[in-house]
């Protein structure tokens, strides 16, 4: 089915809590915006251009078949979280995220507003280590029924923060259950690129939690099939993070010289990656375990 400029405009101005009279105030009547979205008077370029001005987007926006688009404002505040994320950089991603919906609230869609709220009951958590505040606040994000693949997938990640949680506050069991049901969420989403980050999270915190509960030859499981996964995708996210887990599990199963050769080499991935922090935590982690299995 085509889509519509006019259902794109009314898509996005539903996003920004905007009402017809808001969207037309200063360009044109309410009448002529409700016939716009109703597909029965096309605008000219000067009120498109208008729109995108009131709607935060460029005029690109209108014509591209996928609706979904994030705004490109939204997109690099998204790249620099990420980057944040890699370098554990807390007090930067609340910093960025507080500012984002102080001043820049009603650029962003409801989507793009509940992924800012999800970093920042993530930096809660780090920045004080109030489990109970971070995880109120995440599960409020959650929506039942979400209505499109990127809410669902978010859906998806915001569970698996939880669950991160409740393992380091020590809740192995409730954090097991909640990986668990991530993992069968993430079935039931086909149309999106690059769910495999997703997918390794899920993995490595089945693997960890299991490691936690004793249970060290299903928790290498889980890490093995990462690894694999690690492998078909071609990326380093988690790859050393599993090649260690692996390894523990390995010592922890008496198989010493095998487990060591894992850890070697997950400490060489931290090499490749420059992550001087997680190569003096690991040397420091092998030598415990060499000297107390």
């Amino acid at each position: 089915m085509d889509i519509k400029i006019g259902d794109i405009i009314k898509k996005r101005r539903v996003e920004l809590g905007l009402t017809q009279k808001d969207l037309a105030s200063g360009i044109c009547t309410q009448a002529q915006i409700s016939n716009i979205e109703k597909g029965s008077l096309n605008p000219s370029c000067s009120v498109l251009y208008a729109f995108s001005q009131k709607l935060f987007v460029d005029m690109n926006y209108f014509f591209d078949l996928n609706s979904n688009k994030p705004s490109q404002h939204f997109t690099k505040i998204e790249h620099l979280i990420n980057q944040l994320k890699t370098e554990r950089n807390y007090d930067s991603i609340k910093y960025i995220v507080d500012n984002e919906l102080t001043l820049n609230s009603n650029k962003y869609s409801s989507y793009e507003k509940r992924y800012l709220l999800w970093h920042q009951g993530i930096s809660i958590y780090y920045l004080s280590g109030s489990i109970d505040e971070s995880i109120q606040r995440l599960n409020e994000l959650v929506i039942i029924n979400p209505s499109t693949p990127l809410d669902t997938l978010l859906n998806i990640n915001i569970k698996t923060s939880i669950a991160i949680i409740k393992q380091e506050g020590k809740y192995y069991t409730e954090a097991y259950n909640l990986f668990l049901e991530a993992s069968e969420e993430l079935l039931n989403v086909t149309e999106l690129d690059h769910t495999y980050q997703v997918q390794l999270k899920i993995l490595f915190g089945l693997s960890q939690t299991l490691s936690y509960l004793g249970k060290y030859n299903e928790s290498k499981t889980y890490s093995l099939k990462a690894i694999s996964l690690c492998v078909e995708k071609d990326t380093l996210y988690l790859l050393a993070d599993c090649y260690y887990q692996v390894g523990y599990n390995l010592i922890k199963l008496d198989d010493l010289e095998k487990g060591q050769d894992y850890i070697k080499t997950a400490i060489s991935l931290y090499e490749v990656q420059g992550n001087t922090k997680m190569i003096t935590i690991v040397n420091e982690q092998l030598e415990k375990l060499t000297l107390h299995p």
